[in-house]
């Protein structure tokens, strides 16, 4: 986890020119002791935040919280209208404490008459959950939910087909090639704007490119003893732009990427 002195060393450096945080990689914000101390502080310097959640910790306690934090946007992963469904992605989740949990806040964002956090249902389409999506229409509204983000999911060795690989292709991001093999559905293209758009901090301060490189692979330096503005003109962040914008196809994260 993330250190407090580190996420305001990082903010109060950046907070001048930095206009959206989002606070998530790959775990769960509310884990955090400190997380919605955290986007406080943020927000105190006028910057906007965002996060992601399983929706598992909105207890009313935290929905207090989250609401007197000043949190702009809050995304909720909800994979399955049914439990069945849902418990098959999300390995070990309750969806009715995801429910419940949802349901509170946008209770308790009404009684305080607030606009935020603007709240986003996501839903990552699949093989075994698109047949709920009518279903996932209908509750969404009927829970009065800000937006409802339909997501495609993204494959590791696709090539050969995979039951999570939708069979409505609106919702995929794979087609079946002509010689029996997945391929991606969108053309790969030597561009992409999250380069010169942001970069994702792990919590003990590395600087990787985006939230593709899950792992962090490509460390481009280290906020602990880095200011964020020599690490984000250094040469080795250079040299992956310029790999990327030659051949992005030599870069492992980018590979399976669609952006």
């Amino acid at each position: 986890m993330i250190k407090e002195d580190l996420f305001k060393k990082i903010i109060d450096e950046n907070g001048l020119y930095l206009t959206y945080l989002h606070l998530y990689f790959q775990g769960e914000p509310y884990l955090h002791p400190k997380f919605l101390d955290f986007v406080s502080y943020a927000n105190q310097r006028r910057v906007f935040t965002a996060t992601s959640t399983n929706a598992h910790y909105l207890t009313k306690e935290n929905v207090e919280k989250t609401l007197d934090s000043g949190l702009k946007q809050l995304i909720v992963s909800m994979d399955g209208i049914t439990q069945e469904i849902y418990q098959d992605y999300r390995v070990g989740g309750n969806l009715s404490k995801v429910k419940e949990g949802l349901k509170l806040l946008i209770h308790k964002r009404a009684e305080r008459k607030s606009l935020f956090p603007r709240i986003i249902l996501q839903f990552l389409v699949t093989g075994k959950n698109e047949h709920q999506l009518e279903e996932l229409k209908s509750w969404a509204k009927s829970m009065k939910v800000d937006e409802l983000q339909l997501k495609s999911a993204q494959i590791y060795g696709f090539e050969n087909g995979s039951d999570l690989i939708p069979k409505d292709s609106k919702y995929s991001r794979y087609i079946l090639g002509k010689n029996g093999k997945w391929k991606l559905k969108k053309e790969i293209e030597n561009k992409c704007w999250r380069m010169w758009q942001g970069s994702v901090v792990t919590w003990d301060g590395r600087v990787v490119p985006c939230c593709f490189d899950k792992d962090g692979e490509h460390v481009m330096g280290q906020l602990t003893n880095q200011s964020l503005k020599e690490i984000w003109q250094n040469a080795k962040y250079l040299h992956f732009r310029s790999s990327l914008l030659h051949d992005r196809k030599q870069i492992e994260i980018c590979k399976n990427c669609t952006e």
